[in-house]
């Protein structure tokens, strides 16, 4: 099934009411999924979230994304790759959250 939209989402992002805005990177070649990534994460709001679908583990991602004070973990996907979600904080890094 399908989800319903009010406007066409950019290629590549899928539009899911309820969770995060999801980007699949998997098809692009290298440094693509890495660029594309960081660039939706750093456009997030402070409270936003955004998952993106990568080739591999993406480690030096998920170090890119600590070193901007960006919350984020991933995940195998069972057809290989990974799922990641990141998320920036409400307070953008402040203690106590």
């Amino acid at each position: 099934m399908t989800p319903m939209r009010a406007d066409p989402p950019s290629p590549g992002c899928r539009v899911d009411h309820g969770a995060p805005p999801e980007l699949d990177l998997r098809r692009l070649p290298s440094p693509e999924p890495m660029l594309r990534a960081l660039a939706a994460a750093d456009a997030l709001a402070p409270g936003q979230a955004v998952q993106v679908l990568t080739p591999l583990l993406p480690v030096p991602l998920l170090d890119a994304l600590a070193a901007r004070g960006l919350h984020a973990s991933a995940s195998a996907l069972p057809a290989g790759g990974a799922r990641v979600l990141i998320r920036r904080p409400d307070d953008d890094g402040a203690a106590g959250a």
